[in-house]
């Protein structure tokens, strides 16, 4: 047990929390206090008690002070713990405290659950010895990591020795040989004989030539007509075209004039508009023709690319790198040279069929529609050409034949590369059993071998941390979801597991709202996707993260002797809800060593107060002392409550969400609940006997320096609307029956807020 706070120096409000009248604590401990005045630094010096880390108070060393933070606390046994500034003298792991810092650790933080959460609400799924096994998992997890590193090291310093295309493991794989020099000097002899033989194989073969030739459908092109024009268009055309001795020059000029030629007669003027004739021309010279054109054209310029200069002229340079290949490889095979030459003749016979048979196409272009029959030229340059073809071919046989026997010759060359390759193999050896690189192979061989025994470790453990985890991750889960049920949440909890992102134990879970499931996302999760931070309200994630908390403890058997602490744990909480709270807190207290009942609401404390036992209970405020700083001092809470009950927020909170209540009743018990808050809250600075009226007064007569002088815009607009019902106050212009529940809504949400009765 924590028996007394003897005091606290220099750590947030408390300059020195040192008072008369400093009672001891007991079993059941209540302190109230308003929100700033200490209650979370409380919490962080006993989570730094619990932990001994004392950047839980070092953090909060007051501002402008000088002299460090000094801590004296009596445990049970007479026992004392001391912060001296700089560490504790001792420590007291058996506290658990539910407050801000566990929520935003643990559940969420600026409503978000991110991977830290899931980590650390884990730890406290599994229980100690879940969180035992996840410890020695965590810590093998570093061990692996660092050893990682360190081969990395070794890695890195044992690669500039290792051959090109060879793995470090297998360089260091590599058998240790005895006469290594002798065998790297006999083979490298035996490289040097072949890298001769290896110009050969890399020297290529001969090329055959490809032979050009015309388009299969060249002499049916230069013979096509346009067959298909319907028979009496044809006999119109002729007919008009004979008439007017039009025949001698072809008809392709009627093509290019007629497109000249609109609605009316380029000579007389007259309408041609549905003139047979004229439908003839045009059906005559429509898109065949222009395609026929074109496909004219378009082998004219094949012919072109595949028998013109530029193609010869590829030939000929096949021709003399052959030339070059013959005159290297005659010097190693039996190669019959007279045979493989180009013959310069063939090549001038394909340029001549070349000519005729783009002279033809050129005499179709202009008279596309009339055959053309091939002339003697082209058909004596077709009858030379046949010739030059079989006289490439026979060269080309004769290119295949010198290339079998070159490739035998290269066949019979011997293996270059797998002789170098063993020349590079024996040289790693000698390198590998150097002594300097043979200790760094030592090296990086025995930090694998560790790290291979730490990753053996920590499967070990992480299967018995499985196997742990499956045991109570479900019971869990049904335990939060009873909680849940039990403070009237409209939510449950499901498919509650755990994963190794990262390699480090994670928890996981997803919220059941309206019988769907909704993941938890994280602080990337776009904002119109449901998820933890826009499907829970303020106090459903208060009422989660308390169900977190009492379901630990409860399965915790070190429960019986921890000090447990609970600060604000009603926070934005209905009224269904603050009773229940208070019906858990006793459970726990029933359980535990003590329980620290911390809040800005006295009323709340004289609720938990009723219900325990009086012979073990005690009740403490912390007060601002201004220049002294915040004092922790003795409180008569059924004093510091007297006029105002906890079922006087109830009633405001009932009104608020449905309406329910007289509403003249709902305006006087707005003012009975802040006055009480201002008293118990600001106790040097307001009397007994004080009305709202007057509280309100003795802050704009305070100023700025006034304690309350953050309330008083609030106050003094909720004391003007409210005072004309209250104790006969300006009952001559009260008008109960015309109260406006609107606004009476609105300064009643106002009333609750400033006594944290509902989220800000």
């Amino acid at each position: 047990m924590l028996k007394k706070i003897i005091s606290i120096k220099n750590v947030g409000r408390f300059r020195n929390s040192a008072a008369s009248g400093n009672p001891q604590l007991a079993k059941h401990t209540f302190i109230a206090g308003a929100n700033g005045f200490g209650k979370t630094t409380l919490c962080a010096v006993l989570r730094s008690l619990q932990t001994g880390d004392p950047a839980h108070v070092l953090g909060r060393k007051t501002l402008g002070a000088t002299d460090a933070p000094a801590i004296e606390l009596l445990l049970d046994g007479g026992r004392q713990a001391r912060f001296d500034g700089t560490a504790w003298n001792a420590t007291k792991p058996e506290i658990a405290i539910f407050d801000g810092v566990f929520v935003a650790e643990n559940v969420h933080s600026g409503e978000v659950v991110d991977i830290e959460h899931k980590r650390n609400l884990y730890r406290v799924i599994v229980g100690d010895a879940g969180v035992k096994l996840a410890a020695q998992e965590a810590e093998l997890a570093a061990e692996s990591r660092a050893r990682t590193g360190e081969i990395s090291t070794a890695r890195k310093a044992g690669q500039p020795h290792v051959p090109a295309g060879m793995k470090l493991d297998a360089f260091i794989a590599l058998p240790e040989t005895a006469d290594i020099a002798v065998q790297i000097e006999a083979q490298a002899r035996s490289v040097d004989a072949l890298r001769q033989a290896g110009a050969l194989r890399a020297r290529p073969a001969l090329s055959e030539f490809v032979i050009p030739a015309l388009p299969d459908d060249f002499i049916g092109l230069l013979a096509r007509t346009i067959d298909d024009i319907a028979q009496d268009a044809e006999q119109r055309l002729s007919a008009h075209l004979a008439a007017h001795g039009m025949m001698a020059s072809g008809g392709n000029w009627i093509a290019d004039g007629l497109g000249h030629a609109e609605d009316t007669c380029p000579f007389c003027g007259q309408d041609i508009r549905g003139l047979p004739l004229i439908a003839a021309f045009r059906a005559v010279f429509s898109e065949r023709y222009e395609a026929l054109a074109e496909e004219i054209a378009t082998m004219k310029a094949g012919l072109v690319r595949d028998m013109g200069d530029a193609a010869l002229t590829r030939l000929g340079t096949i021709a003399a790198q052959n030339n070059g290949g013959v005159e290297f490889w005659q010097k190693y095979c039996a190669i019959d040279t007279s045979a493989l030459a180009l013959s310069a003749e063939a090549v001038e016979t394909i340029r001549g069929l070349a000519a005729a048979a783009i002279g033809l196409l050129d005499c179709k272009a202009v008279v596309p529609l009339e055959p053309i029959t091939p002339d003697a030229g082209f058909t004596a340059a077709c009858a030379a050409y046949d010739g030059a073809a079989a006289a490439i071919e026979a060269t080309n046989t004769a290119i295949r034949a010198a290339n079998v026997v070159i490739a035998d010759k290269k066949a019979d060359a011997g293996d270059l590369k797998a002789a170098e390759a063993e020349l590079a193999r024996l040289t790693a050896i000698q390198t590998r059993y150097r002594a300097d690189v043979s200790e760094l192979c030592s090296t990086y061989t025995r930090l694998s071998g560790e790290k291979d025994a730490i990753e053996a470790r920590k499967e070990a453990v992480r299967k018995q941390l499985d196997a742990h985890t499956k045991t109570v991750v479900k019971p869990y889960e049904r335990r939060i979801n009873d909680y849940l049920a039990a403070f009237n949440a409209g939510f449950t909890i499901t498919e509650t597991k755990h994963s190794y992102p990262g390699g480090v134990a994670t928890s996981s879970y997803q919220l059941v709202i309206n019988d769907t499931a909704v993941d938890l996302g994280d602080s990337k999760t776009p904002g119109d996707r449901p998820s933890f931070k826009n499907t829970l309200s303020a106090g459903d994630s208060t009422t989660l993260a308390l169900a977190f908390f009492l379901a630990h403890l409860e399965r915790d058997p070190a429960t019986v002797g921890k000090l447990v602490v609970f600060d604000d744990p009603f926070n934005s909480q209905d009224a269904f809800r603050r009773r229940q709270t208070v019906h858990e807190i006793m459970k726990v207290a029933g359980k535990c060593a003590q329980v620290i009942v911390l809040s800005h609401d006295a009323t709340f404390l004289k609720q938990v107060w009723d219900k325990s036992p009086g012979a073990d209970r005690v009740a403490l405020m912390i007060v601002d002392h201004r220049a002294q700083g915040s004092k922790i001092t003795p409180i008569d809470l059924e004093d510091a409550c007297r006029g105002r009950t906890a079922e006087d927020i109830d009633h405001l909170q009932t009104y608020l969400t449905t309406g329910a209540g007289v509403l003249i009743d709902i305006i006087r018990k707005m003012r009975v609940v802040l006055e009480t808050h201002c008293r118990t809250t600001y106790p040097g600075s307001f009397l007994a006997g004080d009305w709202l009226g007057d509280m309100v007064r003795k802050i704009r007569e305070g100023g700025d320096v006034h304690p309350a002088q953050a309330l008083y815009d609030e106050l003094d607009q909720i004391n003007g609307y409210t005072s004309q019902y209250h104790h006969g106050e300006n009952m001559a212009d009260a008008t109960p029956d015309q109260v406006d529940p609107i606004e009476l809504t609105g300064f009643t949400r106002r009333t609750l807020r400033i006594v944290n009765a509902i989220q800000a």
